[in-house]
């Protein structure tokens, strides 16, 4: 279906009479607007077709020239033989430094490997786990005091 948005994007094809669907031209006669809108456009470049451009001023090129020197005096200056050298090598030492960042940053902090732990579920993961429990409960008065023990940091009279 032929809407006023697609003929509007064919405009310039209907404008130059170059290849025109059969539908475009149709929607054209029928639609007021569209019509309007290319009869526009054919005066605009009526007009455009009969502007004369202006000459230029003679003195037109030499004050673009001289503005171009002076431009060119006012731009810093590098002084030296190597002043070419130093930007890239400026970069390349900071994409250096970056990328030496990264590779002491992975083998840091993502590297550090928590210390190997039996699975749960085998004898040396039980026999582990029963050392720790032990020592707890070595360390611990709990049970000298429900027992009624006297414990070894109390002095006896």
């Amino acid at each position: 279906m032929i809407t006023c948005k697609n003929v509007r994007e064919n405009l310039m094809d209907a404008l130059a009479e170059e290849q025109t669907s059969p539908e475009v031209l149709a929607h054209l006669r029928q639609c007021g607007t569209c019509s309007a809108e290319l009869d526009g456009l054919r005066k605009t470049m009526s007009l455009l077709d009969e502007w004369e451009v202006p000459e230029p001023s003679p003195y037109f090129l030499t004050r673009v020239k001289a503005h171009a020197r002076e431009a060119q005096q006012k731009a810093p200056v590098h002084a030296g033989p190597l002043a070419w050298f130093r930007r890239p090598v400026l970069a390349a030492t900071f994409a250096a430094v970056l990328a030496a960042g990264g590779v002491v940053l992975r083998l840091s902090v993502f590297q550090t490997e928590a210390p190997a732990t039996p699975q749960t579920g085998t004898a040396v993961a039980d026999i582990e786990q029963l050392d720790k429990n032990a020592d707890v409960l070595v360390n611990t008065d709990l049970i000298d005091e429900l027992s009624g023990a006297p414990s070894d940091d109390v002095a006896e009279p």
